[in-house]
């Protein structure tokens, strides 16, 4: 294995790019890092998600990716994180999946295959996602993704894994660096409480009701946040809200 992938040259590759990874002094660096070298490799989108802060006593996440934005704002809308099927396949696996073998790990229901089908809608066709343990802490997941809809080779398997372990070790020392992230938008606690109820789709009705507030309140609230991000809609207040770890995956339960 570890010929052939010397053979296409592959192995330089990886190598350059663990080197890059060090020399990233910020997790944007590492953002731009991971992509070209995705991109450079055979793939076309990237995911690095962990559910918590890894650093000790802060309140960041870990969010690096390249997905189409249209599909996050689907994901979000649609809560399609609540039966993803990838996730649930790599939970029953030691090391990691291609996409096409999730149903050998995971009786899919129909909205799991659905999910599929509206992946691939928005080019995510085939892929390796990869599920990274360290003892003590949730689960973290590295996904290299392509719209060519056929299987990964032994090398492309080799090759992501490789990849994502590469990846999340600088992550993990760049958040213990206290890096800092890309773009991070201050927001009151009373911002963040209203966003994470939006993201589990309440209305601001409903968001008052909950916790203590007028409408208008928590109307203006949520609007003041989104008009600091710059974005239209609120799927995607959410999203930039996840990406700067005032929200943790948890928090869209």
């Amino acid at each position: 294995m570890a010929n052939r992938i010397k053979d296409c040259g592959r192995l330089d590759d990886l190598t350059r790019f663990a080197a890059d990874c060090q020399r990233a002094e910020t997790l944007g660096d590492l953002h731009g890092t991971i992509d070209a070298a995705v991109r450079d490799l055979g793939f076309r989108w990237f995911t690095l998600l962990h559910n918590i802060d890894l650093r000790r006593g802060g309140e960041q996440s870990l969010f690096l990716t390249t997905y189409p934005s249209a599909w996050l704002e689907e994901v979000l809308e649609e809560r399609h994180y609540l039966e993803d099927p990838i996730h649930a396949a790599c939970a029953r696996t030691p090391s990691g999946l291609a996409w096409d073998r999730i149903g050998d790990v995971l009786e899919l229901t129909p909205r799991q295959r659905s999910i599929l089908d509206r992946a691939r809608d928005h080019d995510l066709a085939s892929g390796y996602s990869l599920p990274i343990r360290t003892p003590g802490e949730p689960e973290a997941i590295f996904t290299a993704a392509r719209s060519r809809d056929e299987p990964l080779s032994a090398e492309e398997v080799l090759t992501a894994r490789l990849l994502g372990s590469v990846a999340y070790d600088r992550a993990r020392e760049l958040l213990g660096e206290r890096a800092g992230p890309l773009a991070c938008v201050p927001l009151s606690p009373r911002q963040v409480e209203c966003i994470a109820l939006v993201a589990q789709g309440k209305s601001d009705w409903e968001i008052g009701q909950i916790l203590g507030l007028s409408r208008d309140t928590v109307h203006e609230y949520v609007e003041s946040a989104r008009r600091r991000y710059g974005v239209r809609r609120r799927t995607q207040l959410v999203l930039r809200a996840v990406r700067d770890g005032h929200l943790n995956m948890e928090a869209l339960l």
